[in-house]
């Protein structure tokens, strides 16, 4: 039902060029030439002997396949599309660009007033390429040109720069095929249970070229015969230069990590990365309590509307009371059979979240039914506690390939099976893979698939469930367990422990939301026992949500929803004298009252939950209440349901971030880890724990007097500007009045896998503040522009003199970033909201709307 006072929609902007950034950043000392050459021919000598000895080594049985190597280029600075450096040179095959931080030396350092900045990181960049025998004979001859000062022919002129910021050149051997994958932890549990052979995923270097991704495919299969292993599926994504395959072998493959190994699997060059399988996920804990029986309200549900939200995730109870007839369960891989009714247990509740909400908030339930994608499986590995995981024998991101592009598409002749889904929800993520500089493949993927079918994903940004150690004696804690300062100690332990707590995989993706959770929930408790809330402030991260940044420090998570109160039970030995909390896993109040699969096989029992899997459901579940104001609104709208198809899904995803704020949570965060001179706290601190803020969906669900949003949206080139005018409400003329502007950009970019920027596109804008007499708030002017999100919240209580007719411009820009963009129109969508305080009796909300009915009359 459409409110009284409802969004607006922006006049139609004019188009100008876009408009001029400001840069300026730091300069990086790099070795004189003569320096560069001492530093690295010897480097250069000791790879040419690599590649004679590994020449030396290929047997009889490959005779006539001309060897290629992996080589790896590591400058300090990047070098702009070197891409099209390498495609000079024949034999050398361009394989990726990956972001590194590197500490600074006596030849590599950041100069600041022309003082030496010391243990300063400096940003840098991995080039690896693929090279044969007539390559590294090329590569020689421009190597031996930049040593005798030679002119470089035009076009390898950046081969000279690339020599110039060289730090090392190398081989990418076993130990990067290891690196931080987290094979290695899953081969000792492995091997530790006593388990003889281990599913795992070769990721392979991509190969532009079809024949050459097939002659190292074919290599990489013969090898594992070789090893006694069988290739259990192979997958190619060549939108997100993707190869990869799922392989079965004995464990004892793996006895021997290093470059001199027998094994030649291991070694083999056209390998990226050993990856684990079966590493998403979820778990539930014991259910030692009663659970609750809850008595359901009819509420039908709308048959004739196509779902718009779909839920990948585990298979829910679909006969609970609570679900049934609310579901569209789409089963092709029959993973139904591998499920006991009580094994049905995470996406029971995420469903639960998603229709209803928190059963305590006693929300109406969605309109429409939740398609859901079974995409886990009860986890055969889980002892003690009921778990659920992606298969070992699947690829994750084939998995959601097939399913998505079933949606939109089909399989093979069949018809689309959803294709009005605008919303697809990921409540879950890969623990063997946090977030790290590099944005991963089933990230990519995401972006690839929301560009295409013009979908938005949600995604959890993961949980940590570890022991917090506080800075408090453990025979102190009981008697202060309740003072301010424990929860300013939680606060430094999650600072000190970031690099535990990254965000997980795929929630990086820059198309989609990454949500994380608040500590907050509507339940009511009775009875603490022995267990400690940690935390006094709802306005805080809950200490279980993981944090940020994402890549290139884009704002991640994007946003905090509700993801339940969580709370801690004490190690009475405690850590070394001080006080060790450990997480209280229990199915009691605080938390979300959920339907779950009864122990009876009752379908109308309950529990609490917690964790950024709620968050995101939540998310998910006014993603779909959004969805149905939009309708709405836009039903007598001649041109209605063309917005909806070609801006609705952007028109979401900016509508859910513009009711976020960081509210109070700023002062205490500033509070606690602030340090003096500190130029970065809102550009790169605040917003690693609280992305954007908490939402308030009341802000764009529900209008007032005081307060007025309006929406636009288009499409822009590169190098092109939108300019659009918002009426001023003259009420709010020379008044002394807090007021407070809030404008939101989204959109989805194109993507450049040959290219560290990645982002094609960049758009942000520009507003007029001066005229309203209001300034920036939380996050930093420049965190908020690396992503596909700009959200910023402008506020001020001096007097603003402007007259009748008066409009605040804003500027919509659109630049190229990593390239390729060429002509390509960037369909975005922008939210304004101007507001005073609720009871300040100025009508902003009539004042603008007729103000804008004039504009528009203006125009035609």
């Amino acid at each position: 039902m459409l409110n009284d006072k409802p969004i607006l929609m922006l006049p139609n902007p004019t188009t100008v060029d876009r408009a001029t950034r400001n840069g300026g950043r730091g300069s990086t000392r790099y070795p004189e030439h003569n320096e560069q050459v001492r530093r690295i021919l010897p480097k250069f000598r000791r790879l040419e002997s690599a590649f004679d000895s590994e020449r030396g080594k290929i047997s009889e049985s490959m005779a006539g396949i001309n060897p290629e190597y992996a080589l790896v280029f590591e400058t300090v600075g990047t070098i702009e599309n070197f891409v099209n450096a390498v495609r000079k040179i024949e034999g050398l095959d361009w394989l990726s660009e990956i972001e590194e931080y590197f500490d600074s030396d006596d030849d590599f350092y950041q100069v600041k007033d022309g003082e030496k900045v010391e243990d300063k990181q400096l940003n840098g960049r991995l080039f690896l390429m693929m090279s044969d025998q007539q390559a590294m004979r090329e590569l020689k001859s421009l190597w031996e040109k930049y040593q005798d000062g030679d002119p470089f022919e035009y076009g390898y002129g950046k081969w000279k720069n690339l020599f110039s910021q060289l730090k090392d050149i190398r081989l990418w051997d076993v130990q990067d095929r290891f690196y931080n994958t987290g094979l290695i932890e899953v081969l000792n549990e492995k091997i530790e249970i006593g388990q003889e052979t281990i599913k795992f995923e070769i990721e392979l270097w991509f190969r532009s070229n079809s024949g050459k991704r097939l002659e190292a495919a074919n290599n990489i299969k013969q090898l594992i015969q070789t090893a006694q292993g069988k290739v259990i599926y192979e997958s190619t994504i060549e939108q997100i230069s993707y190869h990869a395959i799922l392989v079965e072998t004995p464990i004892s493959i793996f006895d021997d990590l290093q470059n001199d190994s027998n094994i030649k699997l291991i070694k083999a060059d056209s390998i990226m990365y050993f990856r684990p399988v079966g590493q998403t996920i979820v778990e539930f804990p014991p259910i030692n309590e009663e659970e609750n029986e809850i008595d359901i309200d009819p509420y039908e549900i709308d048959d004739s509307l196509s779902p718009a939200i779909a839920l990948f995730d585990g298979l829910p109870l679909q006969n609970h009371q609570l679900l049934k007839d609310r579901l569209i369960i789409d089963d092709p891989d029959n993973f139904e059979e591998d499920y006991q009714a009580s094994e049905r247990i995470h996406g029971t509740t995420m469903a639960s979240l998603i229709i209803h909400g928190e059963l305590d908030s006693q929300n109406l339930p969605i309109k429409r039914p939740l398609y859901v994608r079974p995409i886990m499986k009860p986890n055969p590995y889980a002892y003690g506690v009921r778990s659920e995981h992606i298969p070992e024998d699947i690829l994750p991101l084939d998995l959601i390939h097939r399913a998505v592009k079933r949606l939109f598409e089909g399989d093979g002749d069949e018809e689309p099976v959803a294709p009005n889904i605008k919303v697809i929800n990921i409540s879950i993520g890969d623990l063997s893979r946090p977030f790290d500089l590099q944005i991963s493949p089933w990230a990519k993927l995401l972006d690839f698939l929301s560009l295409k079918y013009n979908v938005l994903f949600i995604v959890s940004a993961g949980n940590h469930t570890g022991a917090i150690r506080l800075d408090i004696e453990r025979d102190e804690f009981q008697k202060v367990k309740d003072e301010p300062f424990v929860e300013q100690q939680l606060i430094k332990f999650i600072s000190d422990s970031i690099v535990e707590r990254r965000i997980l995989s795929p929630s990086e993706s820059i198309n989609s939301l990454c949500i994380g959770a608040s500590h907050t929930d509507a339940s009511t408790v009775s009875v603490l026992g022995r267990r400690v809330d940690l935390i006094k402030n709802p306005e805080i991260m809950s200490p279980y949500s993981r944090v940020g940044l994402g890549y290139r420090n884009s704002i991640k998570p994007d946003v905090l929803f509700s993801g339940g109160k969580q709370l801690y039970l004490e190690n009475v030995i405690g850590d070394n004298g001080f006080a060790l909390l450990e997480l209280a896993n229990s199915t009691l109040a605080p938390g979300h009252k959920v339907a779950i699969p009864g122990s009876s096989g009752n379908l109308n029992e309950v529990a609490y939950t917690r964790g950024t899997s709620n968050a995101t459901a939540l998310a998910t579940r006014a993603a779909a209440n959004i969805y149905e104001m939009l309708e709405d609104l836009l039903s007598g709208n001649e041109n209605g349901s063309d917005i909806m198809k070609n801006y609705g899904v952007l028109m979401l995803k900016t509508l859910l971030v513009h009711g976020a704020s960081w509210n109070q949570a700023y002062d205490l965060y500033n509070q606690v880890l602030r340090t003096p001179g500190d130029s970065t706290f809102k550009d790169k601190q605040v917003p690693r724990y609280l992305g954007y803020g908490f939402v308030d969906e009341n802000k764009v669900l529900n209008g007032s007097e005081q307060k007025v949003t309006l929406i636009g949206f288009s499409r822009l080139k590169k190098e092109e500007g939108h300019i659009y005018q918002v009426p001023l409400p003259p009420s709010l003329s020379s008044n002394k009045i807090k007021r407070r502007l809030t404008i939101t950009l989204t959109w989805f970019t194109p993507l450049n896998n040959n290219n560290q920027k990645y982002r094609q596109a960049h758009l942000w804008f520009n507003s007029e503040n001066d005229i309203l007499q209001v300034n920036r708030q939380e996050a930093d002017g420049r965190a908020v522009q690396r992503g596909t999100v700009q959200h910023e919240i402008f506020e001020g209580d001096t007097a603003a003199a402007f007259i009748e007719g008066d409009t605040l411009s804003i500027k919509v820009s659109c630049r190229e970033d990593a390239g390729g963009l060429r002509q390509i129109e960037i369909p975005y969508t922008l939210a304004v909201t101007l507001e005073v305080a609720e009871g300040i009796e100025i009508p902003i909300y009539t004042e603008v709307k007729d103000r804008l009915r004039t504009l528009i009359r203006t125009r035609q």
